[in-house]
């Protein structure tokens, strides 16, 4: 027999395997975010008055549903009978991490093509004229990442009727914004608070259902896997416990995610890694980081302006180094030179 003929025939303990996806938007409502969804429709409702609408900053840790949520709410305002009438952005900050790669998404989105040999101001107008034809609503994702906000003030500014949604990490961040673009927002606040492990299981039940036939799970077994999602405050790890489950099932030929299945994938959980979105500059230091190990910021700053043509700043270069070790990508080391302190750069893991 072939290496695969005893699989020919086996049937799938999977239906629909992307619904374990983290990006995976479910139809219908989002589970125990009701109020929360509800409280972002009510800052967005002005604009279908043809009003200005509230700004709100959505604050929460990772994994919990903050842009699940906002994805949602932008769906069904795009399935909505105002279509045309508001325009609906969304953007995640630390992949477009300058101004002119935001400027470039949103002519993107506004589907202008005409973008070559054009400065951002040149494209900025253009793209402020299209917007002000209707209202808008932006949704700025990993807004606490982002290098620089001076666009969303342009846009808070001289856009006449918007929402403008920020979603951070950091609690804190709001107290962190510059005075002027803050006085200009004046935001409301909306925070996420992590699942219970009952709505674990609840969530995790209508993911199941979709994502396998009948009766695969045991009861046991999604015990086990929503007290370990409840720990990590990350609903992702739940979903990845659920599909590593399903492909040692599944190899077992066995019919049925078992408690013995989930404790083998829980041996696997330092396999899990939570999505971690570099820019630019931060992915080309991590791969001089992988060709150069051990080596000090020093160093590794000097091959980092060797490999550019455009003029790198230090203080930029340490912001990135500063945000890769909070991704828990790298570690800083203290060593003491001839010159003073310096920091040695060590790998933790993969990008």
């Amino acid at each position: 027999m072939s290496l695969f003929g005893k699989y020919q025939d086996s049937e799938s303990i999977f239906k629909n395997e992307i619904a374990l996806d983290p990006n995976f938007t479910p139809r219908g409502k989002i589970e125990f975010r009701e109020n929360e969804n509800q409280y972002i429709a009510d800052c967005i409702k002005p604009l279908l008055q043809r009003r200005n609408g509230k700004n709100l900053v959505i604050f929460g840790p990772p994994g919990i549903g903050k842009t699940l949520a906002c994805i949602k709410v932008k769906e069904e305002l795009e399935e909505a009978e105002t279509i045309g009438e508001i325009s609906v952005f969304y953007i995640n900050l630390w992949k477009k991490n300058t101004q002119h790669k935001i400027i470039l998404e949103l002519c993107d989105q506004l589907d202008y093509k005409f973008t070559q040999n054009k400065s951002s101001e040149e494209l900025l107008q253009i793209v402020k004229q299209k917007i002000n034809q209707n209202s808008a609503v932006f949704i700025f994702d990993e807004a606490d990442k982002a290098e620089s906000l001076e666009l969303l003030y342009q846009l808070a500014e001289d856009v006449y009727r918007k929402t403008m949604i920020l979603i951070a990490n950091d609690r804190s961040w709001i107290y962190k914004l510059e005075p002027r673009l803050k006085s200009r927002l004046m935001p409301d606040s909306l925070e996420f608070k992590p699942y219970k492990k009952e709505e674990i299981i609840s969530i995790l039940k209508s993911r199941i259902q979709l994502a396998f036939n009948q009766r695969m799970v045991q009861q046991q077994a999604l015990e086990s896997i929503a007290s370990k999602t409840e720990d990590a405050v990350d609903l992702r790890l739940g979903l990845f416990l659920l599909r590593e489950s399903a492909f040692i099932a599944e190899s077992s030929s066995s019919k049925q995610i078992t408690q013995e299945h989930v404790e083998k994938a829980l041996s696997k959980v330092s396999d899990f890694k939570r999505p971690i979105e570099l820019d630019q500059d931060e992915e080309e230091i991590m791969k001089i980081v992988n060709k150069n190990p051990n080596k000090t910021t020093t160093e590794i700053f000097t091959i980092y302006q060797s490999n550019n043509q455009e003029n790198k700043s230090q203080r930029t270069f340490l912001r990135k180094i500063n945000n890769l070790e909070k991704a828990n990508l790298i570690k800083l080391e203290e060593v003491q030179g001839i010159q003073g302190r310096s920091y040695k750069v060590k790998k933790l893991s993969e990008f």
